[in-house]
């Protein structure tokens, strides 16, 4: 239970980490008006709801969707030739993710088969990730939240043995679990915008597993007869001084100890419950993982930067839309004492849009008579101020009509777009270093695994 708690206690120290990227995601994919305002009763509420309490008509240009796609295009040309086919997607969806929330991360594991086994990377939802991470980015624990059938439970973690598959099968009965299976969540859904701790959706159960860092007391042994170091247990020592006895009657070289402190990584899945149903240790944790920029432990996204100019764009063309739909546009001003006995105000008013329309009134000197009023909207300035957030969304994102394919002038030589392209490409070079970083050490660890 104390391995439990204490993966709670880091999975809610994520909190802040996780509501964020799911705003930045929101806002990627198009949902601009979800963040929460404050209302007159000091109620909060979507943006969006405030708005059409007040008859106002969100509008939504997403910027941010198309910006993301040209720079994970530029990726995938970039990396074409250097990446193994088979991980070619996998990194295009990850560098994705980590464009939009600042996260990368791999899980690098072996699945043993009847063939042997195969080594392969798959990609883990930050979401469902927590780590306890210090500014340098070491971590003595981390882990990851699963959800399955209590089928693959028992298929993954029994190891071909009926009495431990029994075990956890109980485990799960006793928190209420069902053997068959219930679909979870809609096709195309988001499946991961609320996660619970300790809770799965429905027709899946929780699995929470967790990597720790443990520390052991050993003794490094050195044996001249053979030249092999190595690392015994302290149970240990009663044979290595009974082996020495018997080496010295026979005037061979004793093998030497001394006292050392290892560590090695401990691999635990727990139910909710807090009993473990299956462990194991090993070398290293299976995870690969890299934040951007981590300056102070601090994460901070590509998205995260475009946000407030893509809500000043969404405002100006939300103005915009309000000032057209009350503006006068051809508003016809007839005077009441004006009105011809033989032409009803309906035939007045179809005539008056009529063409060759006839409009019969009766003139009162001194008065003007039947007007149209129509309100001009070109002299606002909201054109020019959405425009300017463009330009700005252009020079922050890196992200220019050169890097995004838009076809040069004719009065612009063609070096001069070469530059531009070349230009935007160096302003994202960071981004494409750092994550390749990131690719590069992951394919350390597949490297090493395969050998």
């Amino acid at each position: 239970m104390n391995h439990l708690n204490h993966a709670k206690e880091i999975w809610n120290r994520g909190a802040y980490l996780r509501s964020r990227r799911l705003r930045f995601k929101r806002y990627t994919f198009g949902d601009q008006w979800g963040d929460m305002v404050i209302d007159n009763a000091g109620i909060p509420i979507p943006e969006r709801e405030l708005l059409l309490r007040i008859n106002h008509h969100p509008a939504t240009n997403n910027i941010i969707r198309q910006l993301v796609k040209t720079v994970v295009g530029c990726y995938r040309t970039r990396n074409s030739d250097d990446v193994a086919k088979e991980y070619r997607e996998l990194d295009a969806r990850t560098f994705e993710e980590f464009l939009i929330s600042g996260c990368a991360i791999h899980r690098v594991s072996r699945h043993v088969d009847e063939s042997g086994g195969t080594i392969h990377a798959e990609q883990v939802n930050p979401t469902r990730f927590f780590i306890d991470m210090c500014h340098d980015g070491q971590t003595d624990f981390l882990g990851e939240l699963h959800d399955m059938t209590l089928r693959q439970i028992l298929m993954r973690h029994s190891h071909g043995n009926r009495q431990k598959a029994a075990r956890i099968k109980r485990i799960y009965e006793n928190l209420g679990a069902r053997a068959d299976y219930s679909a979870s969540a809609m096709l195309g859904e988001s499946m991961n915008d609320s996660v619970s701790f300790l809770s799965a959706p429905q027709g899946r159960q929780r699995v929470i597993e967790i990597w720790s860092f443990e520390t052991r007391e050993r003794l490094r042994c050195h044996d001249p007869r053979s030249g092999r170091f190595y690392h015994a247990g302290l149970h240990e020592s009663q044979w290595i001084n009974a082996e020495n006895k018997r080496r010295a009657k026979m005037k061979h070289p004793e093998i030497k100890t001394r006292w050392d402190m290892t560590g090695e990584w401990h691999c635990r899945f727990l139910a909710p419950s807090g009993e473990v149903i299956d462990e194991y240790t090993a070398e290293s944790h299976p995870y690969i993982y890299k934040f951007y920029p981590l300056i102070d432990g601090e994460v901070h996204s590509f998205v995260e930067d475009l946000i407030e100019h893509q809500r000043n764009i969404n405002r100006l063309l939300t103005l915009n839309d309000r000032v057209l739909s009350t503006a006068a546009k051809g508003v016809l001003l007839f005077p009441d004492n004006q009105k011809s006995p033989h032409m009803t105000l309906s035939d007045t008013a179809q005539n008056w849009a009529a063409p060759d329309g006839v409009v019969i009134y009766r003139a009162i000197p001194g008065l003007p008579g039947p007007q149209q009023v129509v309100s001009s909207t070109a002299d606002l300035g909201i054109n020019g101020m959405v425009e300017q957030q463009l330009k700005l969304i252009e020079e922050i994102s890196g992200v220019g009509g050169a890097l995004k394919g838009s076809a040069p002038t004719s009065a612009k030589a063609a070096s001069y777009y070469d530059s531009q392209r070349e230009n935007s490409l160096t302003a994202l070079a960071d981004l494409f270093e750092s994550f390749e970083s990131f690719i590069a050490r992951r394919n350390s660890v597949l490297q090493h695994l395969s050998t």
